[in-house]
């Protein structure tokens, strides 16, 4: 019972590693007690239960902020948004809970522990579309492993975050004879020493001036028809005066009118953007009406006198807020499922980066920044990384800060600078570093404009993704799970 409240509390002290706490040092504290929890369990079935009951906290903890929207935006009582809340995290938890069954089952040590870990976050990352969030290694972008994103990107930040945490365990426990997580740690350290100190990427052309515009429409009346008009005045008031020779970026359903039905709107601020020589970008709602039946996909488009410069359909749908799966079954049951804008069609992998002002921008939209992959693959050729976000739905709670500190990987790993607009926060530019350079108060009406420098090239990550370390994690399952048979053949009496 013991066991089961230290892994608790220990699951409960890991999301005090990210933001808004950025306490990063107990990420160690509480991957050090998983271990040793996992390493307690008396049978398989015992750790699997304390490796859910850890994941039950770290996730209730980490994600409680779900039920914002749920109550606040989507109509739900708060008595009812609380268990589907409470259910998606225990549901996270079962990650956890395999983690653990599965090193006690095969009886592995530290790097055991390590590699099934970050094979069952590599998991949870694409399966049933996948929740990517609260990875290890996202709270230790401002410290020098870091230095390991551009090499093998939040994949190898996790694993060494792991790998080190059960290493103190481990040499405790082996009274300092865990040679081999020894080893694996000081070579982790050495390469987030080295990685960090080196440019894969180069500046491929002038810098260049950008204006992020922050509406800060508040979500409850930002749906609203009547606010329609309104909110095409406070995004055209922003915009005038900006200077010229300026990439202008509106935030994620910046219009919340299809585009079909305001381009003479839309079109028009481009075409006076572009007469000083700059180019706006803008996220807005889309209508297909080429394919039969009819598509809806949350976009984000080059508007003004070059058409021809980009629409981006965004591929990663987040589930309730963009669709709702099982529709058929679920539509009208309660007002959750009928959420504005949640009937969108995911794009097509295949289509192309957004080009302006002679660059090519790599264009996310909201959540799908959060597949380190995914963006790597689009990075290639590209100039610069843009994300728009609307974390609106999440009002003041800490989901929005943790989604803004995960976005900062995104430009470690690339080697690219990264420019996020967003409705109400947090609007900001990222440089190659992974470093904040300028970022908007939340919460307030203005307009970012800061510069940044194209780059060209490739990292380590870019160009293998995240097969590397999943494979030295499946090595360490494998390894740890030989040696273990060996220790049990040689229990056995010899002739």
């Amino acid at each position: 019972m013991l066991n089961l409240l230290l892994a608790l509390i220990a699951g409960l002290l890991f999301p005090l590693a990210f933001a808004p706490y950025d306490l990063w040092p107990l990420l160690f504290v509480s991957l050090a007690l998983a271990y040793w929890c996992q390493h307690r369990a008396p049978t398989a079935r015992r750790a699997l239960l304390t490796g859910w009951v850890y994941g039950l906290g770290l996730f209730g903890f980490g994600v409680s902020w779900l039920h914002v929207s749920m109550t606040d935006y989507g109509f739900m009582p708060l008595w009812m948004a609380i268990p589907f809340t409470g259910a998606f995290a225990a549901l996270m938890a079962l990650f956890c809970g395999v983690t653990f069954w599965l090193t006690r089952r095969l009886g592995g040590g530290a790097l055991m522990f390590a590699g099934a870990w970050l094979l069952l976050d590599w998991v949870r990352g694409w399966l049933l579309t996948g929740f990517p969030w609260l990875y290890s290694g996202y709270a230790l972008v401002d410290t020098p492993l870091a230095g390991l994103a551009p090499l093998g990107g939040i994949w190898s930040m996790t694993l060494a975050a792991v790998v080190l945490s059960a290493t103190v365990v481990a040499l405790i426990e082996q009274r300092g004879r865990a040679a081999g997580p020894l080893l694996v740690s000081v070579v982790a350290i050495v390469a987030a020493l080295i990685g960090g100190q080196l440019d894969f990427t180069q500046p491929s052309g002038e810098r260049q001036q950008v204006a992020l515009v922050q509406g800060n429409i508040p979500q409850d009346l930002k749906w609203l028809a009547t606010m329609r008009e309104e909110t095409r005045d406070i995004y055209a008031g922003l915009t005038d005066g900006l200077p010229g020779d300026t990439l202008v970026i509106w935030p994620e359903s910046a219009m919340i009118e299809f585009y079909q039905d305001i381009r003479g709107f839309v079109d028009g601020e481009g075409e006076a953007v572009a007469a000083k020589g700059g180019a706006l970008i803008t996220g807005l709602p889309w209508r297909d009406q080429s394919r039969s039946p009819v598509t809806y996909h949350n976009s984000i488009a080059v508007v003004g006198t070059h058409h021809d410069n980009g629409v981006y359909h965004k591929q990663k749908l987040v589930p309730f807020g963009e669709y709702v799966p099982l529709q058929g079954l679920l539509r009208g049951l309660i007002p959750f499922f009928d959420l504005a804008m949640s009937s969108f069609t995911p794009g097509r992998a295949s289509q192309p980066n957004l080009h302006a002002l002679d660059q090519e921008i790599a264009p996310f939209i909201c959540y799908e920044i959060l597949y380190p992959d995914l963006v790597a693959e689009r990075s290639a050729g590209a100039d610069v990384l843009l994300t728009i976000s609307n974390d609106a739905w999440f009002g003041t709670s800490a989901g929005p800060l943790q989604h803004f500190q995960m976005t900062r990987l995104r430009a470690l790993e690339t080697g690219r600078w990264l420019l996020r607009g967003t409705n109400n926060g947090v609007t900001a530019v990222v440089d190659p570093h992974g470093r904040v350079v300028e970022r908007l108060p939340q919460f307030e009406r203005d307009v970012l404009i800061a510069d940044y420098q194209p780059r060209q090239g490739s990292t380590p990550f870019m160009v293998a993704g995240a097969w590397p370390t999943l494979l030295l994690a499946l090595a360490f399952v494998v390894l740890g799970r030989g040696r273990r048979a060996r220790s049990l053949l040689d229990t056995f009496p010899r002739r």
